[in-house]
């Protein structure tokens, strides 16, 4: 069966520090390698392989409000639908703060 190819474009209100620190529940279902002095992110397992690549962190403010922001570029090669969305449910868990 061949690969399905996806390509995608985030805004991320997180530092590039922040980002790999999120990363580490992906860990417990793929494989992840770090590279290029932490602005590529390779995730993968037997069935899909996705690159990260993080852009410059940016400043974005709002009024009196700072916050970090940066662009991350993916790369998505899998064979089955269900895989990838189940990769990305489990890397927006990754980001999901608590609040109430």
């Amino acid at each position: 069966m061949p690969a399905n190819i996806r390509s995608d474009r985030r805004t991320m209100s997180i530092t590039h520090t922040e980002f790999l620190r999120s990363l580490k529940p992906l860990k417990h279902h793929y494989q992840v390698t770090i590279g290029n002095a932490g602005k590529r992110v390779e995730i993968s397992d037997q069935k899909l392989s996705v690159v990260l690549q993080l852009g410059s962190e940016k400043t974005v403010k709002l009024g009196s409000l700072t916050m970090p922001s940066m662009q991350v570029d993916s790369t998505s090669r899998y064979v089955d639908d269900h895989e990838i969305v189940l990769f990305w449910s489990r890397f927006d868990l990754c980001f999901r703060r608590g609040g109430g």
